[in-house]
């Protein structure tokens, strides 16, 4: 750990915290509600998935690998753990991941071949999105979501104790002691709550 690693990590802290009120914020909107469908904050939250663990998916053996060098994987010899991190967070989200990937690079670069289709919310804890990407659908479920960004929390929460202890050994609390403050599994205690439609709908203020 170094202080260029830190303020590298802080960055991927920073959009994965954005991202978590993002999906509180979409379990705030109300079913009837055709205006704010969230369908743009569920895009904007595919566009950065990618950035938060490094993958990509191939067409021909059918599986999301990582990319052994993009992202803070260029860290792996002073993060050794993190790659296997990685790993376990892609195969436990596989089917969800190859989604995400699929409509984000088809998004990314031809934006007219993404048409969000529908929107279905069956209650206050559960939603689906469906996507048209060409001519073949897509639907990502609020589960499949909480289960990524649940896991994806905890490797990064485990990411910023690393950091404090180097900062405490360092004496270095005046520079980056903030990152204690954020409490990333505070989010995981959200999902679990049953209170996601009160929370989220706090967070939109409608």
């Amino acid at each position: 750990m170094n202080p260029e690693i830190i303020n590298s990590i802080y960055k991927y802290i920073v959009v994965l915290y954005e991202n978590n009120q993002r999906l509180v914020k979409i379990f705030g909107i109300d079913a009837i509600d055709a205006i704010t469908d969230g369908s743009k904050d569920i895009l904007n939250l595919i566009q950065d998935v990618p950035r938060l663990i490094p993958y990509s998916y191939s067409d021909e053996k059918k599986e999301v690998y990582l990319i052994k060098k993009d992202g803070l994987l260029q860290y792996k010899k002073e993060l050794p753990d993190l790659k296997k991190e990685y790993q376990t967070v892609l195969e436990k989200n596989a089917k969800c991941l190859e989604k995400i990937k699929t409509i984000r690079n088809k998004y990314e670069h031809t934006l007219h071949n993404v048409r969000s289709q529908s929107c279905f919310k069956g209650n206050d804890s559960w939603f689906e999105y469906g996507f048209k990407v060409k001519d073949k659908g897509y639907r990502i479920e609020s589960k499949e979501l909480i289960q990524l960004f649940k896991n994806l929390n905890e490797l990064y929460d485990g990411l910023i104790k690393q950091i404090m202890k180097y900062v405490y050994e360092n004496k270095l609390n005046d520079t980056y002691g903030s990152l204690s403050r954020i409490d990333l599994l505070g989010f995981n205690k959200i999902y679990d709550s049953g209170l996601l439609h009160e929370i989220g709908k706090a967070i939109t203020g409608i």
